[in-house]
């Protein structure tokens, strides 16, 4: 009966991002994964134009822009780990045979 549920639970899991094929990470495979990724490229904007309102020269800008876009990702890879599929390594499904 747990197998089941569990079985159950999987088929209506949609996920908001799709694992890439080839290489590390996630895309985009919902309206909720690209609404995350706007809001993620907005915010971005948003606090560079602020930092660079503020600041002197260029160094400046980027010394006092590191930490949020540090914190920024660091949210986007959380979500992206929390609503995504789980990363594997090395061949994905049908060619997973055709390895020499």
């Amino acid at each position: 009966m747990i197998k089941e549920l569990y079985w159950i639970r999987n088929m209506t899991q949609h996920y908001w991002f799709k694992a890439n094929k080839n290489g590390y990470g996630w895309h985009p495979a919902d309206w909720k994964g690209w609404l995350i990724i706007l809001f993620y490229l907005a915010f971005l904007v948003q606090s560079f134009v602020q930092i660079d309102m503020q600041s002197h020269s260029v160094s400046d800008t980027l010394l006092n822009f590191l930490p949020r876009w540090l914190i920024f990702t660091a949210l986007l890879t959380i979500i992206t780990y929390l609503k995504g599929e789980s990363i594997t390594w090395g061949a994905k499904g049908k060619d997973q045979h055709k390895i020499p």
